[in-house]
C-alpha cells in the first residue's frame, strides 16, 4: 500500500502491481506447517546520508537476498520514501522448501555494514555485540551525582561523529574535526611510542578529573572497539566517501562545466553530512543528558523515600523490641529438662530416608517453577522463542544460542535492550530481568498525571509476569522421634530446695 516495487524475484506488472502477494499465497500453500510464512524487513538510511535512486536500492535488496540467503524464493523490494525501503519474503517456495531464518536479526547487520562501505553510507554502530564500552558503576553514580553526562558515553559521540566526517582525508582532518565540533570542547593526545609509532588517541572533556586534578585521559579503544587506532587508521586513510548532494539542491549554472557543477555539489553534499551528523551526535548526547537528569530526579526521590522508610522500620524496631521484652518478663520460665529436652530434639539428625525424600520434594518444586516460566515462552517456527508484554510496547526475543533482545512490538527496528547468555533458560532469565527492570523505570519516569488506576494495574501485572516464578514451599521433615520428659512443678522465688527432703515450701 503506497509503495512501489523496485526488486524481486516475482513477476509485477503494471497492471497488476499486487500479484506478487497471490504468489505468496500461493506459495505458503505448499507447505502448511510453517505458521508464519512471511518474512519481513525495513531497511533505512542512517541521518544525514545521501539520496539513494531505485537503482541503488534496488542493488542493496539484491545483496541482502544473496547475502541472506533467500535470492531463490519469492520477495519483493517496496519503496515507501526516499530513505528507506521494505523487503517481504516468502520463508516458503514454490516446491514447499522453507528458508531457515534463525538468527536473521545478527545476520542482517553484517549485510548492512558491507552495503554501509559499498555505496559510501554512514557505518552505524551494530546493535548486536554492543561494541561502545559501557560506563562503570562508578562513571554511572558520578553522573547521577553531578548532572553531567558520562565522560565515556560524550566522547564516544563525538570522536565516532569526527571519525564519519574526516573519513578518507588524515588524521589532521580527524583532529580538525574534533576541534570544530560544535557540541563541547575536545582535548586530544597522540598515543606515540618511543620508536615514533603512532599508536592511536587519547581524549579528555574538561571537568573530568581524577582526586588529584589531573585529567582523565581515556583511549580511544575504550570508548569503542571501532575507533582502535587498527580500525580508525583504515577509516582516516582509506578511500573517501563519495558524498554529492541531490542536483536541486545544487542547481547547475548556466554554461558551468559538469566537472566544476559536480565538485560544487561534493562540497554541499559534504557539508550537509557535516552538519547532519553533528545533529546526530548531538541528539544522542541530550537523550543520555535526558536519562541522567531523570535519574537524579528519581535518586533524590528515593533517597528521601528510603531515609523516611528507614527511620520509620527503627521506631517499630524499638516499640517491638520493647514489647516483646515485657511480654517475655511475664511469661513463666521453663523448666530445664523441658528445654534441654526440646535442644536435642533440634539437633537430632534426619534419616537418609527423609533427606532423599526432602531433596526430591525441593528439586520437582524448582523444576515445576521452572517450567512455569517456560511456558510463557513461545517457540518460533524459525527457530528461537519470544514473548510479549500484555498492554506494553515490549517484546522479548530470545535465539537459540542463547542471544536475546526486547523491541517495539509497534516498530521491530526500535531497540531497548540485548544481551547473551549460555543457555536459552539463563537468555530467558537475563531478558525477563532487563524486562522487569525497563517497566520499573517506564513507571519512575511517568509524570504523576498520567498514572491513572489501569496503568497501575497494567505495570503491576507485567512486573508480576516478569518476576522469577518462587518454587513452591516444601515443609522440612520431622525429627525421629525423642523419650517424652515429663513436667516438672513450677517453682516460686522463695521456694527453699533441701538436700535431704526435697523441695518445700
Amino acid at each position: 500500500m503506497g509503495g512501489t516495487v523496485i526488486a524481486g524475484s516475482v513477476q509485477v506488472t503494471a497492471k497488476n502491481p499486487t500479484r506478487w502477494g497471490r504468489d505468496f499465497e500461493r506459495a505458503a500453500a505448499t507447505n502448511a506447517r510453517v505458521g508464519k510464512p512471511v518474512w519481513h524487513c525495513s531497511l533505512r538510511c542512517a541521518p544525514g546520508d545521501r539520496r539513494l535512486t531505485d537503482g541503488e536500492f534496488a542493488d542493496i535488496a539484491q545483496t541482502v537476498a544473496e547475502r541472506m540467503g533467500f535470492e531463490n524464493h519469492p520477495w519483493v523490494a517496496v519503496r515507501h520514501d526516499d530513505d528507506h525501503i521494505h523487503l517481504a519474503v516468502s520463508r516458503v517456495d514454490f516446491q514447499g522448501s522453507t528458508w531457515k531464518n534463525s538468527h536473521d536479526r545478527w545476520k542482517v547487520v553484517e549485510v548492512m555494514r558491507e552495503v554501509e562501505r559499498q555505496h559510501g553510507l554512514i557505518e552505524v554502530a551494530s546493535p548486536d555485540r554492543a561494541r561502545g564500552r559501557q560506563a562503570s558503576s562508578g562513571e554511572q553514580r558520578r553522573a547521577v551525582r553531578t548532572g553531567k553526562v558520562p565522560q565515556r558515553d560524550g566522547l564516544r559521540e563525538i570522536v565516532t561523529a569526527a571519525c564519519d566526517i574526516a573519513a578518507g582525508q588524515g588524521p589532521e582532518a580527524f583532529e580538525a574535526a574534533l576541534a570544530a565540533n560544535p557540541i563541547t570542547r575536545v582535548q586530544v593526545r597522540r598515543n606515540v611510542a618511543s620508536t615514533g609509532r603512532m599508536n592511536g588517541y587519547s581524549f579528555n572533556l574538561p571537568g573530568y578529573t581524577d582526586a588529584a586534578g589531573e585529567p582523565i585521559w581515556l583511549p580511544a579503544s575504550k570508548l569503542d572497539r571501532r575507533l582502535s587506532w587498527s580500525q580508525l587508521e583504515k577509516t582516516l586513510t582509506g578511500p573517501r566517501p563519495d558524498r554529492i548532494a541531490a542536483e536541486e539542491t545544487v542547481p547547475r549554472k548556466r554554461l558551468e562545466r559538469r566537472e566544476t557543477w559536480e565538485e560544487r555539489r561534493r562540497d554541499a553534499g559534504a557539508e550537509q553530512f557535516t552538519a547532519a551528523r553533528w545533529e546526530q551526535a548531538r541528539a544522542v548526547v541530550g537523550e543520555v543528558a535526558g536519562q541522567i537528569r531523570t535519574e537524579q530526579s528519581a535518586d533524590t526521590k528515593w533517597k528521601q523515600v528510603e531515609s523516611e522508610l528507614t527511620s520509620q522500620n527503627e521506631t517499630d524496631k524499638r516499640s517491638t523490641g520493647a514489647v516483646m521484652a515485657a511480654a517475655a518478663a511475664l511469661q513463666p520460665l521453663r523448666p530445664l529438662g523441658q528445654m534441654l529436652a526440646a535442644d536435642q530434639e533440634r539437633r537430632k539428625p534426619w534419616t537418609p530416608e527423609q533427606k532423599r525424600q526432602y531433596a526430591t520434594a525441593k528439586a520437582q518444586a524448582e523444576r515445576a517453577a521452572k517450567a512455569k516460566d517456560a511456558a510463557k515462552w513461545t517457540e518460533l517456527p524459525g527457530g528461537g522463542h519470544s514473548r510479549e508484554l500484555r498492554g506494553l510496547d515490549a517484546k522479548l526475543w530470545v535465539s537459540d544460542d542463547g542471544a536475546w533482545s526486547i523491541t517495539s512490538k509497534k516498530d521491530p527496528d526500535r531497540q531497548y535492550a540485548a544481551g547473551e547468555a549460555g543457555t536459552v533458560a539463563k537468555a530467558q532469565a537475563a531478558a525477563a530481568s532487563a524486562a522487569k527492570k525497563q517497566v520499573q523505570t517506564l513507571w519512575k519516569q511517568t509524570p504523576p498525571g498520567e498514572r491513572t488506576e489501569q496503568a497501575a494495574k497494567t505495570i503491576r501485572r507485567a512486573v508480576a509476569d516478569l518476576t522469577p516464578t518462587k518454587p513452591a514451599d516444601v515443609p522440612t521433615p520431622k525429627r525421629p522421634g525423642s523419650p517424652v520428659v515429663p513436667p516438672q512443678a513450677a517453682r516460686f522465688p522463695d521456694q527453699v530446695r533441701d538436700r535431704d527432703r526435697g523441695p518445700s515450701l
